[in-house]
Protein backbone atom coordinates (compact mmCIF):
# COMPACT_ATOMS: atom_id res chain seq x y z
CA UNK A 1 0.00 0.00 0.00
CA UNK A 2 2.83 2.74 0.64
CA UNK A 3 4.58 2.34 -2.52
CA UNK A 4 1.04 2.71 -4.71
CA UNK A 5 -0.31 6.02 -2.18
CA UNK A 6 3.43 7.64 -2.65
CA UNK A 7 3.53 6.92 -6.67
CA UNK A 8 0.29 9.41 -6.23
CA UNK A 9 1.66 12.26 -5.64
CA UNK A 10 0.24 15.53 -5.25
CA UNK A 11 2.71 17.28 -6.54
CA UNK A 12 6.31 16.88 -7.93
CA UNK A 13 7.97 16.89 -4.68
CA UNK A 14 4.94 15.59 -1.95
CA UNK A 15 2.80 12.81 -1.41
CA UNK A 16 -0.33 13.07 0.16
CA UNK A 17 1.30 11.81 3.39
CA UNK A 18 3.52 14.82 3.59
CA UNK A 19 -0.14 16.98 3.63
CA UNK A 20 -1.89 14.53 6.39
CA UNK A 21 1.30 15.12 8.66
CA UNK A 22 0.54 19.07 8.80
CA UNK A 23 -2.16 20.96 11.47
CA UNK A 24 -4.79 23.15 10.54
CA UNK A 25 -3.65 24.49 14.24
CA UNK A 26 -0.28 24.70 13.85
CA UNK A 27 1.18 28.44 12.96
CA UNK A 28 4.39 26.35 12.06
CA UNK A 29 3.12 23.91 9.56
CA UNK A 30 1.42 26.83 7.15
CA UNK A 31 5.04 27.66 5.49
CA UNK A 32 4.81 24.06 3.99
CA UNK A 33 1.28 23.93 3.10
CA UNK A 34 2.13 26.75 0.69
CA UNK A 35 5.15 24.90 -0.78
CA UNK A 36 3.28 21.94 -1.04
CA UNK A 37 0.06 24.62 -3.06
CA UNK A 38 3.40 26.12 -4.76
CA UNK A 39 4.96 22.88 -5.88
CA UNK A 40 1.53 21.47 -6.98
CA UNK A 41 0.88 24.22 -9.79
CA UNK A 42 3.82 25.29 -10.51
CA UNK A 43 5.52 22.12 -10.58
CA UNK A 44 3.05 20.97 -12.30
CA UNK A 45 1.36 23.16 -14.79
CA UNK A 46 3.32 26.31 -14.70
CA UNK A 47 6.89 25.87 -14.77
CA UNK A 48 6.30 24.31 -18.27
CA UNK A 49 4.38 27.02 -19.97
CA UNK A 50 7.17 29.09 -18.49
CA UNK A 51 9.59 27.52 -20.97
CA UNK A 52 6.97 27.55 -23.88
CA UNK A 53 6.54 31.55 -22.99
CA UNK A 54 9.82 32.55 -25.80
CA UNK A 55 8.18 30.69 -28.39
CA UNK A 56 6.63 33.20 -30.49
CA UNK A 57 3.15 30.09 -31.37
CA UNK A 58 2.72 29.04 -27.93
CA UNK A 59 -0.12 31.72 -26.60
CA UNK A 60 -2.74 29.47 -26.94
CA UNK A 61 -1.29 26.63 -25.43
CA UNK A 62 -0.32 29.14 -22.25
CA UNK A 63 -3.99 30.68 -22.06
CA UNK A 64 -5.31 26.81 -21.95
CA UNK A 65 -2.94 26.04 -18.97
CA UNK A 66 -3.32 29.97 -17.22
CA UNK A 67 -7.22 29.31 -17.70
CA UNK A 68 -6.82 25.76 -16.21
CA UNK A 69 -4.66 27.61 -13.46
CA UNK A 70 -7.54 31.07 -12.68
CA UNK A 71 -10.10 28.41 -12.23
CA UNK A 72 -8.42 26.13 -9.88
CA UNK A 73 -6.65 28.91 -7.75
CA UNK A 74 -10.00 29.86 -7.45
CA UNK A 75 -11.76 26.81 -6.21
CA UNK A 76 -8.71 26.60 -3.59
CA UNK A 77 -9.82 30.17 -2.35
CA UNK A 78 -13.38 29.10 -2.24
CA UNK A 79 -12.58 25.71 -0.98
CA UNK A 80 -14.48 23.91 -3.96
CA UNK A 81 -14.44 20.47 -3.96
CA UNK A 82 -16.75 19.72 -6.85
CA UNK A 83 -16.70 22.36 -9.58
CA UNK A 84 -19.27 20.54 -12.08
CA UNK A 85 -20.86 23.48 -13.99
CA UNK A 86 -19.20 26.12 -11.91
CA UNK A 87 -16.23 26.80 -14.33
CA UNK A 88 -17.82 30.27 -15.25
CA UNK A 89 -18.45 31.60 -11.99
CA UNK A 90 -14.57 30.89 -11.01
CA UNK A 91 -12.86 32.42 -13.78
CA UNK A 92 -14.60 35.58 -13.77
CA UNK A 93 -14.19 35.79 -9.63
CA UNK A 94 -10.18 35.06 -10.93
CA UNK A 95 -10.29 37.92 -13.60
CA UNK A 96 -12.38 40.27 -10.90
CA UNK A 97 -8.77 39.80 -9.30
CA UNK A 98 -7.03 42.96 -8.96
CA UNK A 99 -4.00 41.62 -11.44
CA UNK A 100 -6.22 41.66 -14.28
CA UNK A 101 -7.87 45.37 -13.32
CA UNK A 102 -8.48 47.79 -14.81
CA UNK A 103 -8.36 46.25 -18.23
CA UNK A 104 -11.24 43.31 -17.46
CA UNK A 105 -14.22 44.56 -16.63
CA UNK A 106 -17.17 42.62 -16.49
CA UNK A 107 -18.03 42.48 -20.45
CA UNK A 108 -14.46 41.23 -21.05
CA UNK A 109 -14.20 38.63 -18.19
CA UNK A 110 -17.70 37.23 -19.59
CA UNK A 111 -16.30 37.08 -23.41
CA UNK A 112 -12.74 35.65 -21.91
CA UNK A 113 -14.31 32.48 -20.58
CA UNK A 114 -16.53 32.16 -23.44
CA UNK A 115 -14.10 32.81 -26.37
CA UNK A 116 -10.63 31.92 -24.73
CA UNK A 117 -11.34 29.59 -22.05
CA UNK A 118 -13.97 27.63 -23.36
CA UNK A 119 -13.13 28.01 -27.03
CA UNK A 120 -9.05 26.84 -26.06
CA UNK A 121 -10.25 24.13 -24.55
CA UNK A 122 -13.07 22.77 -26.34
CA UNK A 123 -12.26 23.52 -29.73
CA UNK A 124 -8.40 24.59 -29.66
CA UNK A 125 -8.93 27.89 -30.87
CA UNK A 126 -10.17 31.46 -29.75
CA UNK A 127 -13.62 32.02 -30.47
CA UNK A 128 -15.16 35.61 -32.08
CA UNK A 129 -12.61 38.67 -32.52
CA UNK A 130 -9.44 37.90 -30.24
CA UNK A 131 -5.99 39.04 -31.47
CA UNK A 132 -3.33 37.15 -28.97
CA UNK A 133 -0.24 39.43 -29.00
CA UNK A 134 2.94 40.60 -27.27
CA UNK A 135 4.35 43.22 -26.29
CA UNK A 136 1.65 45.19 -25.89
CA UNK A 137 0.95 48.81 -23.96
CA UNK A 138 -1.64 46.78 -21.60
CA UNK A 139 -2.70 43.65 -20.69
CA UNK A 140 -5.97 43.78 -22.94
CA UNK A 141 -7.31 45.90 -24.97
CA UNK A 142 -10.52 46.81 -27.33
CA UNK A 143 -9.89 47.18 -31.32
CA UNK A 144 -11.00 49.65 -33.16
CA UNK A 145 -14.27 48.83 -34.09
CA UNK A 146 -14.78 47.74 -30.27
CA UNK A 147 -15.46 44.24 -31.66
CA UNK A 148 -12.59 42.45 -30.57
CA UNK A 149 -10.06 42.11 -28.08
CA UNK A 150 -6.05 42.20 -28.69
CA UNK A 151 -4.54 40.25 -25.47
CA UNK A 152 -1.02 40.06 -24.67
CA UNK A 153 -0.21 37.12 -23.57
CA UNK A 154 3.03 37.78 -21.38
CA UNK A 155 1.40 40.04 -19.58
CA UNK A 156 -1.68 37.95 -19.14
CA UNK A 157 0.87 35.27 -17.67
CA UNK A 158 2.57 37.51 -15.56
CA UNK A 159 -0.48 37.92 -13.68
CA UNK A 160 -1.82 34.48 -13.09
CA UNK A 161 1.74 33.89 -11.94
CA UNK A 162 1.47 36.94 -9.24
CA UNK A 163 -1.92 36.13 -8.69
CA UNK A 164 -0.70 32.60 -7.37
CA UNK A 165 1.87 34.50 -5.27
CA UNK A 166 -0.55 36.64 -3.28
CA UNK A 167 -2.62 33.35 -2.94
CA UNK A 168 0.04 31.52 -1.27
CA UNK A 169 1.15 34.86 0.63
CA UNK A 170 -2.02 35.44 2.04
CA UNK A 171 -2.78 31.64 3.65
CA UNK A 172 0.65 32.13 5.30
CA UNK A 173 -0.88 35.06 7.02
CA UNK A 174 -2.51 34.14 10.43
CA UNK A 175 -5.53 36.69 9.87
CA UNK A 176 -6.46 34.35 6.74
CA UNK A 177 -8.50 32.58 8.85
CA UNK A 178 -11.20 31.58 5.81
CA UNK A 179 -8.78 30.84 3.19
CA UNK A 180 -6.90 28.51 5.63
CA UNK A 181 -9.92 26.64 6.14
CA UNK A 182 -10.91 26.22 2.21
CA UNK A 183 -7.15 25.28 1.41
CA UNK A 184 -7.96 22.57 4.24
CA UNK A 185 -11.04 21.38 2.71
CA UNK A 186 -9.95 21.34 -0.90
CA UNK A 187 -6.35 19.44 -0.16
CA UNK A 188 -8.07 16.97 1.93
CA UNK A 189 -10.40 16.06 -0.83
CA UNK A 190 -7.36 15.86 -3.04
CA UNK A 191 -5.36 13.86 -0.83
CA UNK A 192 -8.41 11.48 -0.14
CA UNK A 193 -8.60 11.11 -3.76
CA UNK A 194 -4.90 9.67 -4.10
CA UNK A 195 -5.06 7.25 -0.83
CA UNK A 196 -8.48 5.79 -2.37
CA UNK A 197 -6.63 5.13 -5.88
CA UNK A 198 -3.43 3.50 -3.67
CA UNK A 199 -5.88 1.39 -2.18
CA UNK A 200 -7.34 0.39 -5.57
CA UNK A 201 -3.91 0.60 -7.13
CA UNK A 202 -2.94 -1.89 -4.58
CA UNK A 203 -5.68 -4.53 -4.38
CA UNK A 204 -5.52 -4.35 -8.15
CA UNK A 205 -1.57 -6.25 -7.58
CA UNK A 206 -0.64 -2.91 -8.52
CA UNK A 207 -1.54 -2.46 -12.30
CA UNK A 208 -4.58 -1.84 -14.00
CA UNK A 209 -4.10 -5.68 -15.20
CA UNK A 210 -3.41 -6.67 -11.67
CA UNK A 211 0.42 -6.87 -12.93
CA UNK A 212 3.05 -5.34 -10.27
CA UNK A 213 5.34 -3.50 -12.24
CA UNK A 214 8.93 -3.20 -11.28
CA UNK A 215 10.08 -0.96 -8.58
CA UNK A 216 11.51 1.22 -11.12
CA UNK A 217 8.49 1.80 -13.32
CA UNK A 218 6.75 3.49 -10.39
CA UNK A 219 8.03 7.18 -11.39
CA UNK A 220 5.83 9.44 -9.80
CA UNK A 221 4.96 11.76 -12.06
CA UNK A 222 4.62 8.50 -14.74
CA UNK A 223 1.26 7.20 -12.26
CA UNK A 224 0.07 10.13 -10.46
CA UNK A 225 -2.89 11.35 -12.50
CA UNK A 226 -4.16 15.05 -11.35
Amino acid sequence: MDIAVDALRISPKYSSKDWEALAVNNPSHWAQAADIVRDRLEGRFLRFANNWLPDPFSGFIILAVDSLLAETIQQFRAGETDGAGKSERYIKQFLAGPRFQPDFDKHARTRFYKDIRCGLLHQAEAKEMWLVRRNQKTMLSQVSTGKGYVLDVKRFHAAVCLSLDDYLRDIVHPSQGGLRVNLWKKMEQICATRTARGLLYEANGGTANGTRPPNNSLHPTASGGG
